[in-house]
């Protein structure tokens, strides 16, 4: 290479970098402060292209905008020398070394200069939590020191909330452990207890409350409302499905109404606590909830219109020609061959595993659908007839997925728990049985046994009634109801009493107690 040549790539290597510098000294400017709009900075010949600091602010990504600045962890990342991934890896290994030697005092300052390191990292501050409050709490003996660590841990997503003011998952997560593990633990009495005594505790959070007002409960339901605002404002829900994270604010008031019925609390603080639970339910249901297909929502509330749209064309449908669709599954089924008719016509109980499959392929041949149904409709009702088949298929459709969704949450049963569980005969039939068990541990037998036929009479008036005919067979309450009789029968034994042959709720008895047994290992 000549002299000249070499010459010529050193300068041309030096423009290059020169250029380089100038574009990262603009990409790094400060943020325009008067002139700038949505990130756009005025200039005299119009508006140019933001800088690296503008989108920041534009998209809410600075410092300032995620949380609270921690002047301690920009130190600790500018003395890394941007090796503060390696730095955090480090710091997560002695973080599970200390685990596994107990050393939680050493555990609890690894995991504040992690934060430090990584502050909006979320999976930090959402593993690390759960690590405190389930993993750590239960190497304790002592469930006042359980409920400490379950404590520290709300208090580490209280600080990455701080940190990550617009993340709704950590806001998601102190409502989750706030009712989950103080409400559902083994030790959730005495969980429930602590946290409503904990005076230091809310003097040191934010939102300080009186004890009367602390169920934890109720303090985890609003946490969920507040990570359901952040949704609602745009912020991201990452993996989580959304009919699940909008399911637990109102399943949290369902909790409520019947631990305090646990705690002996009935009448009309009971039943008004049930109410709220149902309209809130309600109003889960009446909520657009975002689908796995883009932009489409669903209304879990809507079912039961989609089915009165789907009816209501069928109906029309079918007037055109009445009899029209048994008419062809005859000729259908007058076509079949004799080995299929004669499968189809032999009772499950005697069919082969051949009959089976035979008989479910007639069963598949024979369904008409709408649109079948209505091309067999002549003259000039046959273009209405196909345009109703095709909005009956598309209400029916909606339906089902409706159903899916409905599914996840089990929809239907909370909903209709809520509607009886508020009346009458469902709260006192509640509170004589709180009642029973309570003279049963007392050893008073006389009111034990009782409380105990109160209970079952008020449970029998509800059965009856014509708005909950199908209450019965709700295997959940079914098999509740069997655990009282069980403890009913305890009561008769002690006091040398036959079980009465014409017991009131006979018909409950022998529609779950299997069930029940086979769930108790009885």
């Amino acid at each position: 290479m000549s002299p000249q040549h070499a010459f010529a790539r050193k300068i041309f290597y030096l423009i290059g970098l020169v250029l380089l510098v100038a574009v990262l000294s603009w990409l790094g400017q400060p943020t325009a402060s008067e002139g700038s709009v949505e990130g756009k900075e005025e200039s005299a010949s119009g508006f140019r292209l933001p800088n690296l600091a503008q989108l920041r602010l534009r998209y809410k990504l600075s410092e300032a905008q995620l949380g609270e600045i921690d002047p301690a962890g920009t130190t600790i990342k500018l003395a890394t020398l941007g090796l503060r991934g390696v730095a955090a890896n480090i710091l997560w290994e002695k973080a599970n070394n200390y685990k596994m030697k107990k050393d939680w005092t050493n555990l609890s300052a690894t995991l504040q200069q992690i934060t430090r390191l990584e502050p909006h990292f979320i999976s930090v501050w959402r593993f690390q939590a759960w690590n405190l409050s389930y993993n750590v709490s239960v190497e304790f003996d002592d469930y006042r020191e359980r409920y400490r660590w379950v404590i520290r841990g709300i208090d580490f997503l209280r600080d990455g909330i701080r940190r990550n003011e617009r993340e709704p998952m950590l806001v998601w997560d102190v409502g989750w452990y706030i009712t989950h593990k103080i409400g559902t633990a083994d030790e959730s009495k005495q969980f429930r207890r602590l946290f409503k005594e904990d005076d230091e505790t809310f003097q040191r959070w934010e939102d300080y409350r009186p004890a009367a007002d602390r169920d934890n409960w109720l303090v985890g339901k609003d946490w969920f409302w507040r990570s359901e605002k952040l949704v609602d404002q745009g912020a991201d829900l990452r993996k989580t499905t959304p009919v699940l994270f909008f399911s637990h604010r109102p399943m949290s008031q369902m909790n409520y109404s019947e631990a305090i019925e646990k705690d002996g609390i009935f009448g009309e603080k009971a039943k008004e606590a049930w109410k709220k639970a149902g309209d809130e339910w309600f109003e889960f249901g009446a909520r657009a909830i975002p689908t796995t297909e883009k932009d489409r929502y669903i209304h879990l509330n809507d079912a039961e219109q989609f089915d009165k749209e789907a009816a209501d064309r069928i109906a029309k449908l079918e007037a055109f020609e009445p009899g029209l669709r048994e008419k062809i599954r005859k000729e259908r089924y007058e076509k079949l061959p004799a080995a299929k008719r004669k499968a189809y016509e032999t009772p499950p109980e005697k069919r082969t595993r051949d009959d089976w499959e035979k008989a479910q392929e007639v069963a598949e041949q024979l369904i008409v659908t709408h649109d079948q149904l209505a091309r067999q409709i002549s003259g000039p009702n046959r273009p209405i007839a196909i345009k109703l088949a095709r909005e009956a298929a598309e209400f029916e459709k909606k339906a089902e997925e409706n159903r899916l969704y409905r599914q996840i949450v089990n929809f239907e049963f909370w909903r209709e728990r809520a509607r009886y569980e508020q009346t009458p005969e469902a709260i006192f039939a509640r509170e004589y049985a709180f009642k029973g068990a309570e003279a049963l541990a007392n050893a008073d037998l006389i009111k034990a046994r009782e409380m105990y036929e109160q209970c079952f009479a008020k449970w029998r008036q509800l059965f009856d009634r014509k708005d909950f005919a199908q209450l019965k067979n709700d295997d959940s309450l079914g098999q509740e109801i069997v655990g009282i009789i069980y403890k009913y029968r305890q009561v008769l034994e002690k006091s040398d009493q036959p079980f009465p042959k014409d017991f009131v709720l006979n018909d409950i008895l022998e529609l779950h107690e299997k069930n029940w047994r086979a769930r108790e290992g009885k």
